[in-house]
């Protein structure tokens, strides 16, 4: 059979068309460094959070590319959520946060489209704990509680990374459960978990609400007391002696998820992607692993119902913060 320059080029198009069909249809994944980016700064709970993720992604090689971490502080989460927006559809950017963007965007300390970014994956919880220096006359969750009660200013209490964040409101809920008004605590805010148990240990503020699980050397080395946790029951491990606020008589839980979100306009292909990625990254033993030994309670969820839930966050959030007087939309 012979063929013509004109049947010969008709069938390269042809070969072409489905070479290019059969990419697009070819199932997504990253080419190129997967960036890890983190809202706080180093040593805070979100950053061991996107660090244990690496090591956990990488070591099983659940994904190929790979993986860096960056620490973008500042702003209440604005300086990383600005940065994250530069790189709309581009599944190759993930940003580990807790629910302060929201409060931030409540109280109007940051002004991003938030609701545009995609969610990608909800994997903890983390309990809240108010940490005090050993030898502080704040022995537990009731002394704080009647500290505050008498006078709401006179306890410095040091959080990350925003005022009106899930530690500034567990505060809150505590100067509520005595009958104190919210809205004269003394909130001092610093960069990360990190940088406000520095200062706890300098003496330069009396307690620290902070997740518990990055500073358990801290307390296993009696350099500092967890006067309570703001958990429904006791956690185990080296905190399985520290009664919770509920225990004390303090009627206070409230948590701080660990959610994943990446840039807007991600393609169905790249959120499945990502989808099936956390869904293989919960099953494996390094994650069983970190759960124990940071004291984290596994609270997954995917994409569609992450989204769901930050938008009954942010109602819940909205309420709570207009109590404080601190919602500006």
């Amino acid at each position: 059979m012979k063929f013509t320059p004109v049947v010969l080029r008709a069938a390269a198009a042809a070969l072409v068309f489905i070479s290019a069909g059969g990419a697009q249809c070819a199932d997504w994944k990253p080419e190129r460094n997967v960036e890890f980016i983190v809202p706080t700064g180093p040593g805070s709970g979100v950053d061991n959070t996107a660090r244990t993720l690496q090591m956990i992604l990488q070591g099983a090689k659940l994904v190929e590319a790979p993986m860096s971490v960056t620490n973008r502080a500042g702003g209440s989460y604005g300086v990383a959520l600005n940065y994250l927006a530069q790189f709309a559809g581009d599944g190759q950017h993930l940003m580990i946060q807790t629910s302060t963007p929201l409060s931030a965007l409540l109280t109007g300390q940051i002004n991003v489209d938030y609701f545009a970014y995609t969610p990608i994956a909800n994997l903890i919880t983390e309990p809240i704990a108010f940490m005090v220096r050993a030898d502080s006359p704040i022995a537990s969750g009731r002394d704080l509680a009647s500290r505050i009660k008498a006078d709401p200013g006179s306890v410095s209490i040091a959080l990350a990374a925003a005022r009106g964040n899930a530690y500034h409101i567990a505060a809150a809920l505590i100067a509520r459960a005595v009958g104190a008004d919210s809205r004269k605590l003394k909130i001092v805010v610093f960069g990360s978990s990190a940088d406000a148990m520095t200062a706890l240990m300098g003496g330069h503020v009396d307690v620290a609400s902070a997740t518990p699980g990055a500073f358990l050397q801290l307390l296993e080395g009696k350099k500092i007391r967890i006067a309570g946790v703001a958990s429904p029951r006791r956690l185990g491990g080296p905190l399985a002696a520290v009664p919770t606020l509920r225990e004390q008589g303090v009627d206070v839980v409230f948590d701080v998820p660990r959610s994943v979100i990446a840039p807007k306009g991600l393609s169905a292909e790249q959120i499945k992607y990502w989808d099936g990625v956390f869904q293989r990254v919960i099953k494996t033993p390094a994650w069983k692993d970190a759960l124990e030994k940071n004291q984290w309670d596994e609270d997954y969820m995917n994409s569609a119902e992450l989204g769901k839930y930050l938008r009954s966050q942010y109602t819940v959030l909205k309420d709570v913060l207009g109590e404080l007087g601190m919602v500006k939309q």
